[in-house]
């Protein structure tokens, strides 16, 4: 059973649900990431804001599993031709919209007897544009079998509330209940229990003709809405500053890359000091050179990265040796990055070992909490590529380094938007990367200034007038949390990819197929406008049960036509199975690019280019 518990109207909540700092505008992104469902009330007064750009908005401002539910008045649904032309104009927003809500029209006293053509009408509009109706009735003539029957054809149905229940006791028709509980939230939960147990019990008609899988509340405050979820058994809404508002970024910082990569190839290695040295002698022969990274193990004895190998040796040493190799440790990075981009809506390397990932939508989309999902990424990198990662996640790039940073190794830690002066406020400023070690004596033996708090309250024009407007201004804006440089993709993508949230769930091998051939005409112009050669083509599918599966088919030679593409895309999708799950969303990646203008040899980069 589906409960789909929510408020009549986002914008008139209580001060106490909606942060205090937070821009009106993003209250309706606010409450979608707390609740996932909405009545909205159309009425005369705002009629005219029936464009398709305001739901298209909306749209977007929810994410995939918001509903909304659409109530119409009077001088609409008088007239037919005007619902028709309101449910056009609904297209934008029309897969998220649950059932739309009607009023009989003035005279309040419509009743069945003169009102029968009208019912018809509307319910036979509202089924050719694609939509549930859903009936609030204002009169007793109405609660009578003949009306029941009706809705039931054209799988409608009625609104119930302490009016209506005064006529009859509440009756499923259509697929879903809907009910508006001003009061008395326990009698009305209990009737839906009841209603629920007599319908699986095939009391009321025969379940095999229908199934009532879906319940729509409506009430008027978030208060009532976890009153209801309550009752429901189900778990309760947190809302006020816990809620992420704005970008979310993640810092994937991957732990002592280098000596890690050298454990993947020699298991002997781990739980030992070793370290990767930069030289150009061979393994058995290093007698010089400058660690570029070692293990934690050889950490413990004081060997740090750009220390020489001669004061490496002297601190441990028993320290095993191995040269920097380049190819393998970007063959590594390169899976990672190709793994890690599947949770990101624009994944940026910063190095090597390093990512920023916007999950902004992501996480929106999810149905689990931020510090699950980033957990989630830093559990497929150690399973899939044997790697320990730390993990920040914070609302600005900065704060995500500072917080991957914070931990380690294999640490994670989340900054929320409203805690980030609290959890900056006693750090030292050499946490912010970027502030070098004279930067750090001028602002700690010149300005006293030990701690990014202490940073966050400076003057920004003493900052600028001691280090210059653009240095002074980014370390007031870091410190205070606004700095917003965007996440950018690297240069060469990883992959292109598209994904489709599917109007129903499906296991059903040809449909699957050709919401994919629907996709490739996006994902193929994408390739062909960066001038790409593909070599890799993939199919993604959510699966009901959320989880991730990826099917993929290498050509041997680059490939530049959408035929490779479509080819493909059957074999791939007879590769999947699905038992007792159904797919959700489908998704095309094509990797291995490479720019058609970049074929001629290209100097190979070192390992300062990562840095």
């Amino acid at each position: 059973m589906k409960y789909y518990v929510g408020c009549k109207g986002w914008k008139n909540q209580s001060r106490e649900f909606y942060p205090p700092s937070l821009d009106p505008k993003s209250y309706l992104a606010y409450y979608s990431k707390v609740f996932d469902f909405v009545e909205i009330d159309f009425n005369r007064k705002i009629f005219a804001l029936t464009d398709k750009l305001l739901f298209k908005k909306w749209s977007e401002d929810t994410h995939d599993n918001f509903r909304f539910s659409i109530k119409l008045h009077g001088h609409i649904v008088q007239d037919i031709y005007r619902i028709g032309d309101f449910l056009e104009g609904l297209a934008p927003l029309k897969e998220k919209v649950l059932a739309v809500v009607i009023q009989p029209p003035p005279p309040t006293e419509l009743t069945l007897r003169n009102g029968r053509e009208w019912l018809d009408d509307v319910l036979r509009t509202c089924t050719y544009h694609g939509y549930s109706a859903a009936f609030e009735f204002n009169h007793s003539s109405w609660f009578q079998d003949l009306t029941f029957n009706l809705l039931d054809r054209y799988k409608a149905a009625v609104v119930w509330s302490e009016f209506s229940s005064r006529y009859s006791y509440p009756v499923v028709t259509g697929e879903f209940l809907y009910l508006r509980i001003n009061g008395n939230e326990r009698k009305w939960i209990e009737k839906v229990k009841e209603k629920l147990s007599e319908w699986n019990g095939g009391g009321e008609r025969n379940r095999e003709e229908k199934s009532f899988d879906t319940a729509i509340i409506v009430v008027d405050n978030p208060e009532k809405v976890n009153s209801i979820l309550k009752l429901l058994d189900l778990t309760e809404k947190e809302y006020g500053h816990r809620q992420w508002v704005g970008k979310l970024i993640m810092h994937v910082d991957l732990n002592s890359f280098f000596p890690s990569c050298e454990e993947l190839r020699d298991q002997t290695l781990r739980g030992k000091p070793h370290a990767v040295i930069m030289t150009d002698e061979a393994k058995d022969k290093i007698s010089r050179g400058a660690v570029a990274s070692c293990s934690y193990e050889a950490r413990k004895y004081g060997v740090r990265s750009a220390m020489s190998l001669f004061t490496a040796k002297q601190l441990c040493p028993q320290l095993i040796l191995n040269p920097v190799d380049k190819s393998y440790y970007n063959h590594i990075s390169e899976k990672v990055m190709n793994l890690i981009e599947e949770y990101a809506d624009v994944l940026e390397q910063a190095s090597i070992d390093e990512a920023f990932l916007d999950c902004t939508k992501k996480i929106t989309d999810s149905t689990i909490s931020l510090e699950e999902y980033a957990a989630k990424i830093k559990d497929t990198i150690k399973q899939q590529c044997g790697l320990l990662s730390s993990i920040g996640v914070g609302p600005t790039k900065s704060a995500a380094k500072i917080a991957s940073d914070y931990k380690k190794p294999n640490g994670l830690t989340v900054i929320y938007p409203d805690q980030l002066q609290e959890f900056f406020e006693s750090l030292e400023v050499d946490r912010i990367v970027g502030i070098g070690v004279k930067t750090q004596k001028v602002l700690k033996d010149e300005m006293r200034i030990q701690t990014i708090g202490h940073l966050a309250k400076c003057d920004v024009q003493r900052l600028m007038g001691r280090f210059g407007k653009k240095n002074g201004l980014w370390m007031w804006q870091v410190a205070n949390g606004k700095d917003y440089d965007p996440v950018i993709p690297r240069e060469d993508h990883v992959s292109v990819s598209t994904e489709h949230t599917l109007g129903s769930l499906t296991n059903d091998k040809k449909k699957i197929l050709i919401y994919l051939n629907g996709l490739v005409e996006e994902v193929y112009g994408r390739v062909v406008r960066h001038g790409y050669e593909f070599r890799t083509v993939g199919v993604k599918l959510v699966k009901s049960d959320f989880s991730i599966e990826t099917r993929e088919v290498s050509f041997s030679n680059p490939r530049t036509d959408r035929e490779s593409i479509t080819s493909a895309l059957e074999g791939l999708v007879g590769r999947f199975s699905f038992d007792n799950t159904a797919a959700r969303k489908v998704g095309i990646k094509i990797s291995n690019l490479v720019r058609m203008e970049r074929k001629k040899p290209l100097q190979q980069k070192t390992l300062l280019d990562y840095i």
